[in-house]
Protein backbone atom coordinates (compact mmCIF):
# COMPACT_ATOMS: atom_id res chain seq x y z
CA UNK A 1 0.00 0.00 0.00
CA UNK A 2 1.01 3.08 -0.61
CA UNK A 3 1.97 5.85 2.50
CA UNK A 4 1.82 9.59 1.19
CA UNK A 5 3.21 10.43 4.61
CA UNK A 6 5.58 8.62 2.57
CA UNK A 7 3.50 5.13 1.95
CA UNK A 8 1.80 2.45 0.11
CA UNK A 9 1.07 -1.39 1.94
CA UNK A 10 2.40 -4.83 2.72
CA UNK A 11 3.99 -5.00 6.44
CA UNK A 12 1.51 -2.21 6.69
CA UNK A 13 1.02 0.90 4.69
CA UNK A 14 2.62 3.67 6.93
CA UNK A 15 4.59 6.59 6.79
CA UNK A 16 6.60 9.42 7.91
CA UNK A 17 4.08 11.72 7.01
CA UNK A 18 0.84 10.52 4.66
CA UNK A 19 2.86 9.41 1.81
CA UNK A 20 2.23 5.12 2.01
CA UNK A 21 0.83 3.29 -0.56
CA UNK A 22 0.71 -1.63 1.02
CA UNK A 23 4.51 -16.45 1.38
CA UNK A 24 3.13 -18.98 0.55
CA UNK A 25 4.43 -21.61 -2.25
CA UNK A 26 3.06 -24.69 -3.98
CA UNK A 27 5.26 -27.23 -3.91
CA UNK A 28 5.47 -29.53 -7.28
CA UNK A 29 3.65 -32.48 -5.31
CA UNK A 30 1.10 -30.62 -3.91
CA UNK A 31 -0.42 -26.87 -2.96
CA UNK A 32 0.28 -25.42 -0.12
CA UNK A 33 -1.86 -22.70 1.28
CA UNK A 34 0.34 -20.35 3.69
CA UNK A 35 3.60 -19.65 3.86
CA UNK A 36 6.44 -22.14 4.54
CA UNK A 37 6.63 -21.91 8.42
CA UNK A 38 10.43 -21.25 8.32
CA UNK A 39 9.42 -17.80 5.90
CA UNK A 40 6.28 -16.81 8.69
CA UNK A 41 8.56 -17.37 11.68
CA UNK A 42 11.13 -15.05 9.97
CA UNK A 43 8.81 -12.20 9.45
CA UNK A 44 6.61 -12.61 12.40
CA UNK A 45 10.10 -12.64 14.81
CA UNK A 46 11.50 -9.29 12.69
CA UNK A 47 8.44 -7.53 13.03
CA UNK A 48 7.44 -8.13 16.65
CA UNK A 49 6.32 -5.21 18.65
CA UNK A 50 9.51 -4.55 21.07
CA UNK A 51 8.08 -3.22 24.38
CA UNK A 52 4.20 -3.00 25.31
CA UNK A 53 1.96 -5.35 23.75
CA UNK A 54 -1.58 -6.35 25.35
CA UNK A 55 -2.83 -10.01 25.18
CA UNK A 56 -6.12 -10.23 23.08
CA UNK A 57 -9.31 -10.66 24.92
CA UNK A 58 -10.58 -14.23 26.00
CA UNK A 59 -12.30 -16.20 22.99
CA UNK A 60 -16.25 -16.11 22.72
CA UNK A 61 -16.25 -13.09 25.37
CA UNK A 62 -17.26 -9.55 23.91
CA UNK A 63 -13.90 -7.67 24.59
CA UNK A 64 -14.30 -10.17 28.27
CA UNK A 65 -15.85 -7.34 29.79
CA UNK A 66 -17.74 -9.93 32.16
CA UNK A 67 -14.42 -10.17 33.65
CA UNK A 68 -12.54 -6.69 32.89
CA UNK A 69 -13.42 -2.99 35.30
CA UNK A 70 -14.91 -1.25 32.01
CA UNK A 71 -14.63 1.95 31.82
CA UNK A 72 -18.20 4.58 31.38
CA UNK A 73 -16.45 5.63 28.22
CA UNK A 74 -15.59 2.83 25.72
CA UNK A 75 -14.47 5.03 23.30
CA UNK A 76 -11.10 4.56 21.33
CA UNK A 77 -9.70 7.69 19.85
CA UNK A 78 -6.95 7.46 17.29
CA UNK A 79 -5.80 10.19 14.61
CA UNK A 80 -5.31 9.57 10.66
CA UNK A 81 -2.35 11.58 8.89
CA UNK A 82 -4.91 13.69 6.75
CA UNK A 83 -8.08 13.02 4.61
CA UNK A 84 -8.47 9.27 3.12
CA UNK A 85 -8.41 9.94 -0.67
CA UNK A 86 -11.20 7.12 -0.86
CA UNK A 87 -13.02 4.22 1.50
CA UNK A 88 -13.95 2.02 -1.84
CA UNK A 89 -12.07 -1.39 -0.65
CA UNK A 90 -11.97 -2.08 -4.25
CA UNK A 91 -10.49 0.67 -5.38
CA UNK A 92 -8.15 1.80 -1.82
CA UNK A 93 -4.19 2.25 -2.11
CA UNK A 94 -3.08 4.59 0.57
CA UNK A 95 -2.28 4.13 3.69
CA UNK A 96 -5.13 6.49 5.36
CA UNK A 97 -8.24 4.45 3.42
CA UNK A 98 -6.84 0.87 4.25
CA UNK A 99 -6.43 1.83 8.10
CA UNK A 100 -10.46 2.51 7.84
CA UNK A 101 -11.00 -0.24 6.12
CA UNK A 102 -9.69 -2.63 7.98
CA UNK A 103 -11.95 -1.29 10.96
CA UNK A 104 -15.00 -1.55 8.88
CA UNK A 105 -14.48 -4.35 7.05
CA UNK A 106 -13.71 -8.42 6.68
CA UNK A 107 -13.35 -10.21 3.33
CA UNK A 108 -13.21 -14.30 2.63
CA UNK A 109 -10.17 -14.81 4.27
CA UNK A 110 -8.18 -12.24 7.34
CA UNK A 111 -4.51 -12.17 8.30
CA UNK A 112 -3.95 -13.73 12.14
CA UNK A 113 -1.19 -11.61 13.88
CA UNK A 114 1.34 -14.41 13.39
CA UNK A 115 0.71 -13.86 9.53
CA UNK A 116 -1.19 -16.92 9.07
CA UNK A 117 -4.13 -16.39 6.99
CA UNK A 118 -7.24 -17.46 8.80
CA UNK A 119 -10.96 -17.54 7.56
CA UNK A 120 -13.34 -14.59 7.78
CA UNK A 121 -16.46 -14.32 5.67
CA UNK A 122 -15.86 -17.90 4.51
CA UNK A 123 -16.04 -20.42 6.93
CA UNK A 124 -12.79 -22.32 6.22
CA UNK A 125 -9.43 -21.98 4.45
CA UNK A 126 -9.45 -23.66 1.04
CA UNK A 127 -7.28 -26.79 1.12
CA UNK A 128 -6.30 -29.89 -1.28
CA UNK A 129 -7.23 -32.13 1.96
CA UNK A 130 -10.78 -30.11 1.70
CA UNK A 131 -11.67 -29.62 -1.59
CA UNK A 132 -11.60 -25.79 -1.34
CA UNK A 133 -8.75 -26.31 -4.09
CA UNK A 134 -8.57 -28.53 -7.24
CA UNK A 135 -5.60 -30.78 -7.55
CA UNK A 136 -3.97 -28.93 -10.42
CA UNK A 137 -4.21 -25.89 -7.78
CA UNK A 138 -6.09 -23.55 -10.28
CA UNK A 139 -9.64 -23.56 -8.99
CA UNK A 140 -10.31 -22.20 -5.27
CA UNK A 141 -13.82 -22.87 -4.31
CA UNK A 142 -14.57 -19.67 -0.46
CA UNK A 143 -17.77 -21.43 1.19
CA UNK A 144 -19.37 -18.40 2.92
CA UNK A 145 -20.65 -18.11 6.27
CA UNK A 146 -24.33 -18.75 7.05
CA UNK A 147 -24.12 -16.03 9.62
CA UNK A 148 -22.00 -13.82 6.67
CA UNK A 149 -24.14 -10.22 6.90
CA UNK A 150 -23.84 -7.04 5.67
CA UNK A 151 -24.04 -3.98 8.65
CA UNK A 152 -27.58 -3.30 7.52
CA UNK A 153 -28.63 -7.14 8.03
CA UNK A 154 -28.90 -8.48 4.73
CA UNK A 155 -26.74 -11.78 4.15
CA UNK A 156 -23.41 -11.51 2.45
CA UNK A 157 -23.36 -14.06 -1.21
CA UNK A 158 -21.17 -15.28 -3.15
CA UNK A 159 -22.82 -12.81 -5.81
CA UNK A 160 -21.41 -9.88 -4.06
CA UNK A 161 -18.06 -10.94 -4.42
CA UNK A 162 -17.97 -11.93 -7.78
CA UNK A 163 -19.16 -8.00 -8.32
CA UNK A 164 -16.71 -6.29 -6.21
CA UNK A 165 -14.10 -8.42 -8.58
CA UNK A 166 -15.83 -6.72 -11.43
CA UNK A 167 -15.91 -3.65 -9.71
CA UNK A 168 -11.87 -3.81 -9.28
CA UNK A 169 -11.10 -4.81 -12.91
CA UNK A 170 -13.54 -2.64 -14.86
CA UNK A 171 -10.76 -0.64 -16.65
CA UNK A 172 -13.19 2.39 -15.96
CA UNK A 173 -12.38 2.21 -12.99
CA UNK A 174 -8.27 1.95 -12.55
CA UNK A 175 -8.26 0.32 -9.27
CA UNK A 176 -4.36 0.64 -8.22
CA UNK A 177 -4.68 -3.09 -7.29
CA UNK A 178 -6.15 -4.85 -10.01
CA UNK A 179 -3.25 -6.19 -11.63
CA UNK A 180 -2.36 -8.02 -8.45
CA UNK A 181 -5.48 -10.31 -9.78
CA UNK A 182 -4.00 -10.93 -13.30
CA UNK A 183 -3.75 -14.80 -12.50
CA UNK A 184 -7.49 -14.90 -12.60
CA UNK A 185 -8.83 -16.20 -16.03
CA UNK A 186 -9.73 -12.91 -17.71
CA UNK A 187 -8.66 -10.23 -15.66
CA UNK A 188 -5.73 -8.80 -17.28
CA UNK A 189 -7.86 -8.71 -20.95
CA UNK A 190 -10.76 -7.20 -19.04
CA UNK A 191 -8.45 -4.78 -17.29
CA UNK A 192 -6.08 -3.67 -20.12
CA UNK A 193 -9.15 -2.96 -22.39
CA UNK A 194 -11.12 0.29 -23.72
CA UNK A 195 -14.50 0.06 -22.84
CA UNK A 196 -16.57 3.06 -22.43
CA UNK A 197 -20.24 1.27 -21.51
CA UNK A 198 -21.80 -0.75 -19.08
CA UNK A 199 -22.66 -3.17 -21.80
CA UNK A 200 -18.54 -3.69 -22.68
CA UNK A 201 -17.79 -4.18 -19.19
CA UNK A 202 -20.55 -6.67 -19.03
CA UNK A 203 -19.01 -8.34 -22.66
CA UNK A 204 -15.26 -8.49 -20.60
CA UNK A 205 -16.36 -9.83 -16.93
CA UNK A 206 -18.34 -12.97 -18.60
CA UNK A 207 -14.75 -13.97 -19.25
CA UNK A 208 -13.70 -13.82 -16.26
CA UNK A 209 -12.88 -16.16 -14.10
CA UNK A 210 -15.25 -16.30 -10.89
CA UNK A 211 -18.34 -17.32 -10.47
CA UNK A 212 -21.47 -17.82 -7.93
CA UNK A 213 -21.81 -21.37 -7.87
CA UNK A 214 -24.74 -20.83 -5.13
CA UNK A 215 -25.87 -18.24 -2.72
CA UNK A 216 -22.85 -19.35 -0.27
CA UNK A 217 -20.45 -20.82 -2.83
CA UNK A 218 -17.79 -18.62 -4.64
CA UNK A 219 -15.21 -19.88 -6.94
CA UNK A 220 -12.62 -18.61 -8.73
CA UNK A 221 -10.45 -20.17 -11.60
CA UNK A 222 -7.26 -18.70 -12.56
CA UNK A 223 -4.48 -19.11 -15.77
CA UNK A 224 -1.66 -20.50 -13.75
CA UNK A 225 -0.66 -21.71 -10.00
CA UNK A 226 0.05 -18.59 -7.95
CA UNK A 227 1.98 -19.60 -4.75
CA UNK A 228 0.64 -16.21 -2.98
CA UNK A 229 -3.12 -16.24 -4.26
CA UNK A 230 -4.96 -17.31 -0.49
CA UNK A 231 -2.63 -14.10 0.63
CA UNK A 232 -3.77 -11.98 -2.34
CA UNK A 233 -7.69 -13.32 -1.29
CA UNK A 234 -7.32 -11.78 2.07
CA UNK A 235 -7.06 -8.40 1.10
CA UNK A 236 -9.48 -5.73 0.89
CA UNK A 237 -9.25 -5.48 -3.42
CA UNK A 238 -10.98 -8.74 -3.41
CA UNK A 239 -13.58 -7.36 -0.66
CA UNK A 240 -17.17 -8.32 -1.72
CA UNK A 241 -19.58 -5.43 -3.10
CA UNK A 242 -23.35 -4.75 -3.00
CA UNK A 243 -24.57 -4.79 -6.81
CA UNK A 244 -27.53 -2.37 -5.59
CA UNK A 245 -25.69 -0.22 -3.51
CA UNK A 246 -23.26 0.39 -5.90
CA UNK A 247 -26.20 0.84 -8.91
CA UNK A 248 -28.01 3.20 -6.76
CA UNK A 249 -25.57 5.57 -5.19
CA UNK A 250 -22.46 5.17 -7.49
CA UNK A 251 -19.40 6.93 -6.31
CA UNK A 252 -21.51 8.63 -3.86
CA UNK A 253 -21.48 4.58 -1.81
CA UNK A 254 -18.96 5.55 0.34
CA UNK A 255 -20.79 8.26 2.23
CA UNK A 256 -22.87 7.42 5.06
CA UNK A 257 -25.35 6.26 5.35
CA UNK A 258 -24.95 4.67 2.00
CA UNK A 259 -21.58 2.70 3.18
CA UNK A 260 -22.30 -0.81 4.18
CA UNK A 261 -19.36 -3.12 5.33
CA UNK A 262 -19.08 -6.36 6.29
CA UNK A 263 -16.74 -6.15 9.57
CA UNK A 264 -17.07 -5.50 13.28
CA UNK A 265 -18.06 -2.08 13.28
CA UNK A 266 -19.69 0.46 10.47
CA UNK A 267 -18.90 4.04 9.62
CA UNK A 268 -21.72 6.29 10.87
CA UNK A 269 -20.17 9.75 10.22
CA UNK A 270 -17.79 10.87 7.41
CA UNK A 271 -16.76 15.17 7.94
CA UNK A 272 -14.94 15.35 5.34
CA UNK A 273 -10.65 16.88 6.37
CA UNK A 274 -12.21 16.51 10.10
CA UNK A 275 -13.26 13.00 11.47
CA UNK A 276 -14.63 9.80 10.83
CA UNK A 277 -16.68 7.71 13.33
CA UNK A 278 -17.64 3.97 13.33
CA UNK A 279 -20.04 1.97 15.61
CA UNK A 280 -20.44 -1.62 16.49
CA UNK A 281 -22.12 -3.43 13.18
CA UNK A 282 -24.61 -5.45 15.35
CA UNK A 283 -24.70 -7.71 12.34
CA UNK A 284 -21.23 -8.97 12.39
CA UNK A 285 -20.65 -13.19 13.12
CA UNK A 286 -17.58 -12.82 15.39
CA UNK A 287 -16.61 -11.47 18.29
CA UNK A 288 -18.72 -8.31 19.65
CA UNK A 289 -16.86 -5.16 20.09
CA UNK A 290 -16.95 -3.61 23.80
CA UNK A 291 -15.95 -0.57 22.13
CA UNK A 292 -19.02 1.49 21.28
CA UNK A 293 -17.34 4.33 19.39
CA UNK A 294 -14.66 5.11 17.39
CA UNK A 295 -13.24 8.70 16.34
CA UNK A 296 -10.36 9.17 13.62
CA UNK A 297 -9.83 12.21 13.28
CA UNK A 298 -7.51 13.80 10.36
CA UNK A 299 -4.63 16.22 12.05
CA UNK A 300 -2.03 16.97 9.55
CA UNK A 301 0.44 18.08 12.53
CA UNK A 302 2.02 15.57 14.39
CA UNK A 303 3.16 17.97 16.57
CA UNK A 304 -0.95 18.92 17.70
CA UNK A 305 -1.98 15.34 17.70
CA UNK A 306 0.80 14.26 19.65
CA UNK A 307 -0.11 17.34 22.07
CA UNK A 308 -4.17 16.02 21.58
CA UNK A 309 -2.63 12.88 23.02
CA UNK A 310 -1.01 14.18 26.14
CA UNK A 311 -3.85 16.23 26.77
CA UNK A 312 -6.00 12.95 26.92
CA UNK A 313 -7.96 14.07 23.51
CA UNK A 314 -6.10 10.63 21.92
CA UNK A 315 -5.42 7.32 23.26
CA UNK A 316 -2.85 6.34 20.73
CA UNK A 317 -0.43 8.58 18.97
CA UNK A 318 2.50 8.64 16.61
CA UNK A 319 5.49 10.05 18.21
CA UNK A 320 7.07 13.09 16.19
CA UNK A 321 10.59 12.57 15.72
CA UNK A 322 11.73 15.74 17.75
CA UNK A 323 9.93 14.15 21.05
CA UNK A 324 11.70 10.46 20.81
CA UNK A 325 14.56 11.82 23.36
CA UNK A 326 11.25 13.39 25.46
CA UNK A 327 9.49 10.22 25.60
CA UNK A 328 12.21 8.09 26.09
CA UNK A 329 13.31 10.24 29.19
CA UNK A 330 9.95 10.77 30.72
CA UNK A 331 9.27 7.99 33.42
CA UNK A 332 5.54 7.87 32.94
CA UNK A 333 5.21 8.25 29.03
CA UNK A 334 8.19 5.54 28.72
CA UNK A 335 5.54 2.47 30.31
CA UNK A 336 3.18 3.40 27.37
CA UNK A 337 5.71 3.18 24.49
CA UNK A 338 5.17 0.86 21.85
CA UNK A 339 7.94 0.32 19.06
CA UNK A 340 9.00 -2.18 16.50
CA UNK A 341 10.03 -2.02 12.50
CA UNK A 342 7.53 -1.88 9.86
CA UNK A 343 8.33 -3.78 6.76
CA UNK A 344 8.18 -0.28 5.08
CA UNK A 345 10.50 0.99 2.60
CA UNK A 346 10.53 5.18 2.01
CA UNK A 347 12.14 6.50 -0.99
CA UNK A 348 12.25 9.82 -3.35
CA UNK A 349 10.55 8.51 -6.26
CA UNK A 350 11.73 9.66 -9.90
CA UNK A 351 8.95 10.13 -12.79
CA UNK A 352 11.47 8.78 -15.07
CA UNK A 353 9.51 9.75 -18.05
CA UNK A 354 9.87 13.05 -16.97
CA UNK A 355 13.62 15.47 -17.87
CA UNK A 356 16.24 15.44 -16.62
CA UNK A 357 15.30 11.68 -14.90
CA UNK A 358 15.01 9.41 -17.78
CA UNK A 359 18.98 10.01 -17.52
CA UNK A 360 19.85 6.66 -15.05
CA UNK A 361 23.27 8.43 -14.08
CA UNK A 362 21.15 11.61 -12.98
CA UNK A 363 19.38 9.13 -10.66
CA UNK A 364 22.14 7.42 -9.28
CA UNK A 365 24.12 10.95 -8.64
CA UNK A 366 21.20 12.34 -6.72
CA UNK A 367 21.23 9.08 -4.90
CA UNK A 368 25.18 9.36 -4.22
CA UNK A 369 24.34 12.94 -2.79
CA UNK A 370 22.28 11.82 0.03
CA UNK A 371 23.81 11.25 3.56
CA UNK A 372 21.00 8.50 4.92
CA UNK A 373 22.81 8.13 8.21
CA UNK A 374 22.66 11.83 8.93
CA UNK A 375 19.37 11.54 7.73
CA UNK A 376 18.51 8.49 10.76
CA UNK A 377 20.17 10.64 13.10
CA UNK A 378 19.03 14.49 12.38
CA UNK A 379 15.31 13.93 10.94
CA UNK A 380 14.60 10.30 12.21
CA UNK A 381 16.25 10.95 15.66
CA UNK A 382 17.59 7.43 15.46
CA UNK A 383 14.47 5.70 14.38
CA UNK A 384 14.31 3.60 11.63
CA UNK A 385 17.40 2.14 9.14
CA UNK A 386 19.03 3.49 5.96
CA UNK A 387 17.59 1.73 3.04
CA UNK A 388 19.89 1.10 -0.56
CA UNK A 389 17.42 -0.87 -1.64
CA UNK A 390 13.36 -1.63 -1.79
CA UNK A 391 12.90 -5.27 -0.14
CA UNK A 392 13.16 -3.90 3.79
CA UNK A 393 14.59 -6.70 6.27
CA UNK A 394 11.79 -9.37 7.32
CA UNK A 395 11.14 -9.37 3.71
CA UNK A 396 12.10 -12.66 1.94
CA UNK A 397 14.46 -12.21 -0.22
CA UNK A 398 15.68 -8.76 1.19
CA UNK A 399 19.75 -8.41 0.73
CA UNK A 400 21.46 -6.26 3.45
CA UNK A 401 24.40 -5.09 1.27
CA UNK A 402 22.29 -4.62 -2.28
CA UNK A 403 22.67 -1.10 -3.51
CA UNK A 404 25.88 -0.36 -1.14
CA UNK A 405 27.54 1.24 -4.20
CA UNK A 406 24.96 4.25 -4.39
CA UNK A 407 25.54 4.90 -0.35
CA UNK A 408 26.49 8.47 -0.32
CA UNK A 409 29.64 9.55 -1.95
CA UNK A 410 29.50 13.02 -2.99
CA UNK A 411 32.45 12.72 -4.97
CA UNK A 412 31.21 10.11 -7.45
CA UNK A 413 28.27 11.67 -6.96
CA UNK A 414 29.68 14.88 -8.76
CA UNK A 415 31.38 12.48 -11.00
CA UNK A 416 28.74 10.82 -12.45
CA UNK A 417 26.24 13.99 -12.56
CA UNK A 418 29.35 15.04 -14.87
CA UNK A 419 29.16 11.51 -16.49
CA UNK A 420 25.29 12.52 -17.27
CA UNK A 421 25.68 15.97 -18.99
CA UNK A 422 25.70 18.76 -16.46
CA UNK A 423 29.19 18.62 -15.14
CA UNK A 424 28.80 20.86 -11.74
CA UNK A 425 24.95 20.98 -12.44
CA UNK A 426 25.57 23.27 -14.92
CA UNK A 427 22.44 22.94 -17.55
CA UNK A 428 20.60 20.59 -15.73
CA UNK A 429 16.69 21.23 -15.44
CA UNK A 430 14.89 22.65 -12.38
CA UNK A 431 14.09 19.74 -10.02
CA UNK A 432 11.17 19.73 -7.93
CA UNK A 433 9.81 17.78 -5.34
CA UNK A 434 6.22 16.97 -4.41
CA UNK A 435 5.30 15.48 -0.90
CA UNK A 436 1.78 15.73 1.54
CA UNK A 437 2.47 19.04 3.89
CA UNK A 438 2.13 16.44 6.86
CA UNK A 439 3.73 14.59 9.45
CA UNK A 440 7.58 15.07 9.32
CA UNK A 441 7.32 15.35 5.31
CA UNK A 442 8.61 19.12 5.70
CA UNK A 443 11.73 18.22 7.47
CA UNK A 444 12.35 15.28 5.20
CA UNK A 445 11.88 17.12 2.33
CA UNK A 446 14.00 20.37 3.63
CA UNK A 447 16.77 17.65 4.35
CA UNK A 448 17.04 16.75 0.47
CA UNK A 449 16.86 20.36 -0.78
CA UNK A 450 19.90 20.85 1.55
CA UNK A 451 21.93 17.63 0.47
CA UNK A 452 21.97 18.49 -3.18
CA UNK A 453 22.55 21.97 -3.04
CA UNK A 454 25.40 21.14 -0.30
CA UNK A 455 27.10 18.37 -2.68
CA UNK A 456 26.17 18.97 -5.66
CA UNK A 457 25.34 23.06 -6.26
CA UNK A 458 21.98 21.66 -7.37
CA UNK A 459 18.81 24.19 -6.76
CA UNK A 460 15.88 21.80 -5.58
CA UNK A 461 12.41 23.45 -5.45
CA UNK A 462 10.00 21.85 -2.81
CA UNK A 463 6.29 21.89 -3.42
CA UNK A 464 3.90 20.68 -0.14
CA UNK A 465 0.51 19.47 -1.22
CA UNK A 466 -2.53 18.60 1.09
CA UNK A 467 -2.09 14.88 1.72
CA UNK A 468 -5.13 13.77 -0.53
CA UNK A 469 -4.09 16.34 -3.59
CA UNK A 470 -0.52 14.59 -3.33
CA UNK A 471 -2.17 11.29 -3.41
CA UNK A 472 -3.79 12.26 -6.35
CA UNK A 473 -1.09 13.93 -8.11
CA UNK A 474 0.67 10.76 -7.68
CA UNK A 475 -1.71 8.26 -8.97
CA UNK A 476 -2.19 10.54 -12.19
CA UNK A 477 1.67 10.52 -12.64
CA UNK A 478 1.76 13.97 -13.00
CA UNK A 479 4.72 13.99 -10.28
CA UNK A 480 8.45 14.80 -11.32
CA UNK A 481 10.07 13.48 -8.00
CA UNK A 482 7.76 12.32 -5.35
CA UNK A 483 8.78 11.44 -1.50
CA UNK A 484 6.52 8.13 -0.59
CA UNK A 485 6.83 4.72 0.82
CA UNK A 486 5.63 1.44 0.50
CA UNK A 487 3.95 -0.87 3.40
CA UNK A 488 4.07 -4.32 2.80
CA UNK A 489 0.15 -5.78 1.97
CA UNK A 490 1.03 -9.38 2.73
CA UNK A 491 4.48 -10.59 3.44
CA UNK A 492 6.17 -11.60 0.13
CA UNK A 493 8.20 -9.95 -2.66
CA UNK A 494 5.16 -10.41 -4.93
CA UNK A 495 4.00 -7.87 -3.06
CA UNK A 496 6.75 -5.42 -3.18
CA UNK A 497 8.00 -5.87 -6.93
CA UNK A 498 5.92 -6.21 -10.16
CA UNK A 499 2.78 -4.07 -9.13
CA UNK A 500 5.06 -0.95 -8.54
CA UNK A 501 8.18 -1.77 -10.45
CA UNK A 502 6.34 -3.69 -13.53
CA UNK A 503 5.85 -1.80 -16.56
CA UNK A 504 1.92 -2.43 -16.17
CA UNK A 505 2.24 -2.82 -12.65
CA UNK A 506 -0.95 -0.98 -11.11
CA UNK A 507 0.73 0.60 -8.39
CA UNK A 508 3.52 1.95 -11.07
CA UNK A 509 3.53 5.48 -10.20
CA UNK A 510 6.47 6.41 -11.73
CA UNK A 511 6.52 5.02 -15.70
CA UNK A 512 9.83 2.83 -15.13
CA UNK A 513 10.04 0.27 -16.76
CA UNK A 514 12.78 -2.70 -17.99
CA UNK A 515 11.67 -5.76 -20.13
CA UNK A 516 14.70 -7.50 -18.29
CA UNK A 517 13.15 -7.26 -15.04
CA UNK A 518 9.24 -7.82 -16.01
CA UNK A 519 10.62 -10.96 -17.41
CA UNK A 520 12.10 -12.37 -14.39
CA UNK A 521 9.20 -11.51 -12.26
CA UNK A 522 6.79 -13.33 -14.53
CA UNK A 523 9.19 -16.45 -14.16
CA UNK A 524 9.14 -15.85 -10.40
CA UNK A 525 5.05 -15.19 -10.15
CA UNK A 526 5.47 -18.77 -11.55
CA UNK A 527 7.32 -20.43 -9.94
CA UNK A 528 6.50 -23.05 -7.18
CA UNK A 529 9.64 -23.74 -5.61
CA UNK A 530 10.33 -21.26 -2.46
CA UNK A 531 14.20 -20.93 -2.91
CA UNK A 532 13.79 -20.76 -6.86
CA UNK A 533 11.02 -18.21 -6.41
CA UNK A 534 13.30 -16.00 -4.27
CA UNK A 535 16.37 -16.19 -6.02
CA UNK A 536 14.43 -15.34 -9.13
CA UNK A 537 13.01 -12.22 -7.16
CA UNK A 538 16.50 -11.16 -5.98
CA UNK A 539 18.34 -11.06 -10.01
CA UNK A 540 14.67 -8.89 -10.67
CA UNK A 541 15.57 -6.22 -7.38
CA UNK A 542 19.65 -6.19 -8.44
CA UNK A 543 18.63 -5.07 -11.93
CA UNK A 544 15.74 -2.67 -10.21
CA UNK A 545 18.39 -0.85 -7.62
CA UNK A 546 20.83 -0.75 -10.76
CA UNK A 547 18.63 1.65 -12.67
CA UNK A 548 17.46 3.60 -9.32
CA UNK A 549 13.65 4.62 -10.12
CA UNK A 550 14.05 5.90 -6.52
CA UNK A 551 16.24 7.30 -3.98
CA UNK A 552 15.89 4.40 -1.61
CA UNK A 553 16.03 6.22 2.07
CA UNK A 554 14.89 4.23 4.73
CA UNK A 555 13.30 1.24 6.48
CA UNK A 556 10.25 2.42 8.59
CA UNK A 557 10.85 1.79 12.68
CA UNK A 558 7.56 3.04 14.42
CA UNK A 559 6.93 4.38 17.95
CA UNK A 560 3.35 4.71 19.07
CA UNK A 561 2.39 5.63 22.58
CA UNK A 562 -0.67 3.73 23.62
CA UNK A 563 -2.73 5.05 26.89
CA UNK A 564 -2.34 2.43 29.67
CA UNK A 565 -6.01 2.04 29.98
CA UNK A 566 -6.11 0.76 26.72
CA UNK A 567 -6.73 -3.21 26.55
CA UNK A 568 -6.54 -5.84 24.34
CA UNK A 569 -5.05 -3.78 21.54
CA UNK A 570 -2.62 -6.35 19.05
CA UNK A 571 -0.57 -4.92 16.73
CA UNK A 572 0.36 -6.24 13.85
CA UNK A 573 2.63 -5.40 11.33
CA UNK A 574 0.61 -5.31 8.74
CA UNK A 575 -1.43 -2.73 10.34
CA UNK A 576 -1.95 0.45 7.95
CA UNK A 577 -1.61 3.93 10.83
CA UNK A 578 -3.27 2.57 13.52
CA UNK A 579 -1.83 -0.22 15.62
CA UNK A 580 -4.08 -3.08 16.49
CA UNK A 581 -6.87 -1.54 13.70
CA UNK A 582 -7.61 -5.21 12.72
CA UNK A 583 -8.40 -6.36 15.73
CA UNK A 584 -10.41 -3.33 17.94
CA UNK A 585 -13.49 -5.42 18.29
CA UNK A 586 -11.12 -7.52 21.16
CA UNK A 587 -10.37 -3.73 22.35
CA UNK A 588 -11.89 -2.29 25.37
CA UNK A 589 -11.00 0.58 27.92
CA UNK A 590 -10.29 -0.03 31.30
CA UNK A 591 -11.52 2.17 34.39
CA UNK A 592 -8.58 4.40 35.53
Amino acid sequence: MSHPFSTRRSCSRSGLSNGEQHHGRITRRSVVTSLSAGLVTALATACQPQERQQAPAPAGQPGGQEQRDLAPRQEFRANLSGEPPGLDPNLAAWTDSIAVIHIAWEGLLKFAPDLKVQPALAGEVPSLSNGGISQDGLTYTFKLRPDAKWSDGKPVTAADFVFGVKHLLDPRLGADYASSYFAIVGAEEMYTAKASSDAEVDALFAKVGVKAVDERTFQVQLRRRQATFLQLAALWPMFPLREDVWKTYKEQWTEPPNYVSTGPFRMTEWVHRDHITLVPNPHYYGTKPTLQKITLTMVTDPNAAYAAYLNNERDVVSVPPQNIPVVQNDPNLRTQILRYDEPTTFGLRFNVAKPPFENVKVRQALAMAIDRETFIKNVQRGLGKPAYSWLPPGIPGHDPNLGKEFAFNPEKARQTLAEAGYPNGRGLPPLTLQYANTGVNPQVAEFVQAQLKQHLGVDLRLEPLEPRAFSELVSRKEHTWAWFGWHADYPDPENWLPDIWGCNGGNNKTNYCNPQVDALMRQAAAELDDARRIQLWQQAERMLVQDQPSVFLFYREVMYLVKPYVQGLRPNILDSRIPGGRFLNEVWIKRS
